[in-house]
């Protein structure tokens, strides 16, 4: 077997992994067939009620597997970390696939230039119904550029493409596990407030799309990505100044659809006076959008309704 020069243990792979025992086999024959010399897999099972772990348990001495209450996968991916050697980190979802070039492509990135933090690349969805036409970026309309403004405008950097050095990570602190979504995609604005990063154009990773992955909490990641992209709106302004404009622009789409989704949400919930708040709110961000006039509208008929009720 080939060695890309990584070393024994060079390359620690973090695996989540969550009820995924239907997935999880062909995610970690994915790793194997890369040609890292003695890879270092962990799978962290993540509560699972299915036979996730026995499936990691049947690859040997091969695959380090560790259990841990349902905590989420930052929790997950920092016990991985946590236990893991290598000097190099790279991780995989439990229901995803590295193509077989992936690692060939991506060390001699970071090999080659040692002031790199990490390196990613683009993906792919695939899903039973087959794969999709056009990849990560160019759903993102991503440019190509690799600075702190291009991961708030684009957020390209999926979390099973990166490769990451293990001195990085132990400099800017590992996943955030206080935020319940999007603790990658803060990790990587961290490493680059403080590291360059690279990439390799070219989707090399394939990520599966199935009833089990989707996440359907709209309100949840709206709140979480106003956290997240308000902690570095100001330092993306500091870096890049002359994009100050663009990422006030983008902030204030951001705001929207969180005040918008809140609204939606307050408003099912049988709660019309707060829905209206927020659509005003909504309102203020952006006037000339017109979803939020109807259902402030909807939030008085409802009010009227729930008053006509009480009386």
């Amino acid at each position: 077997m080939s060695s890309h020069g990584a070393g024994s243990h060079g390359v620690s792979v973090i695996i989540p992994a969550r009820n995924a025992g239907a997935f999880l086999r062909e995610a970690l024959d994915s790793v194997f067939i890369q040609g890292l010399a003695d890879p270092e897999v962990i799978v962290v099972d993540d509560g699972s009620e299915d036979d996730t772990a026995a499936v990691a348990r049947s690859y040997g001495r091969g695959v380090m597997t560790l259990s841990q209450p349902r905590s989420g996968s930052g929790r997950a991916r920092n016990r991985g970390i946590e236990a893991s050697s290598g000097r190099l980190l790279a991780f995989l979802d439990a229901d995803d696939l590295w193509v077989p070039e992936k690692s060939r492509l991506q060390l001699p990135v970071l090999e080659a230039d040692p002031r790199l933090g990490l390196v990613f690349s683009d993906m792919v969805a695939f899903s039973g119904e087959g794969e999709a036409v056009r990849t990560y970026w160019q759903g993102r309309g991503f440019d190509g550029g690799c600075s702190l403004s291009s991961i708030f405008l684009y957020d390209m950097i999926s979390t099973p493409t990166v490769v990451m050095r293990r001195e990085v990570l132990d400099a800017v602190g590992g996943f955030d596990e206080t935020l319940p979504i999007g603790q990658d995609t803060d990790l990587w604005f961290r490493v680059a407030m403080k590291y360059p990063f690279a990439l390799v154009d070219r989707p090399l990773v394939r990520r599966r799309f199935h009833g089990g992955n989707v996440t359907r909490d709209s309100r949840l990641l709206a709140r979480c990505v106003v956290e997240i992209w308000g902690r570095y709106l100001e330092p993306c302004i500091e870096a890049e100044p002359h994009l100050k404009q663009r990422l006030l622009d983008d902030f204030a789409r951001i705001r929207w659809n969180h005040l918008f989704e809140e609204g939606c949400s307050l408003l099912r919930e049988g709660n019309p006076r707060e829905a209206r708040r927020r659509f005003g709110e909504a309102i203020g961000v952006a006037p000339f959008r017109p979803r939020p006039y109807a259902f402030w509208v909807a939030s008085l008929l409802s009010a009227g309704g729930a008053d006509g009720r009480r009386r």
